[in-house]
């Protein structure tokens, strides 16, 4: 071995050193290389702390570089991620929009078909009631219970004046409530509701005495009204024109409140001021009869000239018997005969306000003026029973006997043709037994 053989790894070992220093600088320039090269076994263990802070300065130059770029691409991730939840909340808004749709209409169609059904039954519940309610067992028990009740309150009434008074004016009230509204629906489907809006409507809640004494009690003998008991038209008719005077009676003579606490008005009131009075009654009157006339004669004349409506004016003024208020209302003939109509009314209003100041002075003349309104309608109640109803009910005893007589005839007919047709079989088969023995005999 020659000496240089023998001093080349003392050289290499003493330049370790610098060789370290260069290799920690080279791996701070060129990692990459360092780390591709195999460790070679002659660098021993010096160069393993090299390796690690090569190793360490290279992944945190990694991280350094991918947390660049990942902050660079953040915002557009965030965008992406924003665009796709509104995507989503998008999709899931419809979702829901389309299920509340669909929920609601199957719900609106299972309340229709419910109503639907609801409706149906309760049409054929009607059918079936009105169809009862027209047989002549049903009609004829429905009248006795109307009568019943008609006469119990013709019974009630003058015990209730006589005994508690004070109870009259709620009764009426009450009453008025049940019977004016009950004759609402009635006279709307006979297209009759006009006839709610005349005077004896307009004074029956002022509870004026001239009016409910004079134009509305004499009503009961203009409009002939009859104490028909098994008739609610009729009961009504008679309450309405009947109710407001008794009521007024009570309170005026019978009402036990000696210091009108109640009615304060009445104190020292024993006889009414004429002129006062009078201006009061007939001012109300013509209230009345303007708005009447405005928005019923005028407004609604055309449904009225078609017939589609009635009113008190036309039912009078056409009256086809041709009555005394008719033939007066027609002096000045058909053009004239509202306005005259009108001007008759007023007098009729203004006389029977004369009465009725009369009346408020005596009890026994008010008391002898409503037993004679109340005969009065009794009397034409007894001339409907006698000359109306009777009639009604022969003819309806009549159409009742030719339907028995007509089924009779049908089933007499019937039984003929059966008994023909029973005679034609007959003769049939015997002739063709006849035929058979015949042949029978032949062979």
């Amino acid at each position: 071995m020659s000496d240089s053989d023998t001093e080349l790894p003392l050289q290499r070992s003493v330049s370790a050193p610098e060789q370290d220093e260069h290799t920690y600088e080279d791996a701070h320039s060129s990692s990459p290389s360092i780390l591709s090269e195999p460790a070679s076994p002659s660098m021993g263990p010096s160069l393993v702390p090299n390796i690690l802070t090569q190793l360490s300065f290279s992944l945190d130059s990694f991280i350094s570089q991918n947390l660049e770029e990942d902050l660079t691409e953040l915002p557009v991730l965030a965008n992406q991620m924003y665009i796709n939840f509104r995507s989503d909340l998008t999709k899931t808004k419809h979702q829901l929009r389309h299920h509340v749709g669909t929920t609601k209409r199957q719900i609106r169609h299972q309340v229709d078909n419910t109503a639907n059904n609801l409706k149906s039954q309760i049409d054929t519940s009607l059918m079936v009631w009105k169809k009862n309610m027209k047989k002549a067992s049903v009609v004829r028990f429905m009248d006795k219970v109307a009568f019943t009740l008609g006469m119990f309150e013709c019974c009630c009434t003058p015990w209730m004046v006589s005994q508690y008074p004070e109870w009259i004016p709620f009764v009426h009230t009450v009453q008025a409530m049940i019977l004016i509204v009950v004759r609402g629906f009635l006279y709307k489907k006979k297209a009759w509701h006009y006839f709610l809006l005349d005077m004896c409507y307009f004074a029956l809640f002022g509870a004026v005495w001239l009016l409910s004494y004079g134009p509305l009690a004499f009503a009961i003998v203009t409009w002939r009204n009859s104490l028909v008991l098994h008739s609610l038209d009729k009961v009504t008719s008679v309450y309405i024109h009947m109710s407001p005077p008794i009521a007024l009676y009570v309170v005026r003579w019978l009402y036990p409140d000696p210091k009108h606490t109640r009615y304060p008005a009445l104190k020292n009131m024993d006889v009414l001021p004429t002129l006062h009075s009078l201006e009061a009654a007939i001012a109300l009157y013509l209230t009345w009869q303007i708005a009447y006339y405005i928005f019923v004669v005028v407004k609604q004349k055309e449904k009225i000239k078609a017939g589609k409506r009635v009113t008190s004016y036309t039912w009078l003024l056409n009256d086809p018997k041709g009555g005394m208020i008719s033939k007066a209302a027609h002096t000045f003939g058909e053009q004239y005969s509202i306005v005259t109509f009108m001007g008759m009314q007023l007098i009729y209003t203004f006389v029977t306000c004369l009465f009725a100041l009369l009346i408020y002075r005596s009890f026994r003349l008010n008391t002898v003026f409503l037993v004679s309104l109340f005969l009065v309608s009794v009397w034409n109640g007894a001339s409907y029973y006698m000359e109306v109803f009777s009639k009604q009910y022969e003819k309806q005893l009549n159409k009742l006997a030719a339907e028995v007589s007509s089924a009779v005839a049908a089933n007499q007919l019937a039984q003929d043709s059966a008994h023909e047709e029973h005679q034609k079989v007959h003769h049939e088969e015997s002739h063709q037994n006849h035929k058979s023995t015949e042949d029978k005999k032949n062979d």
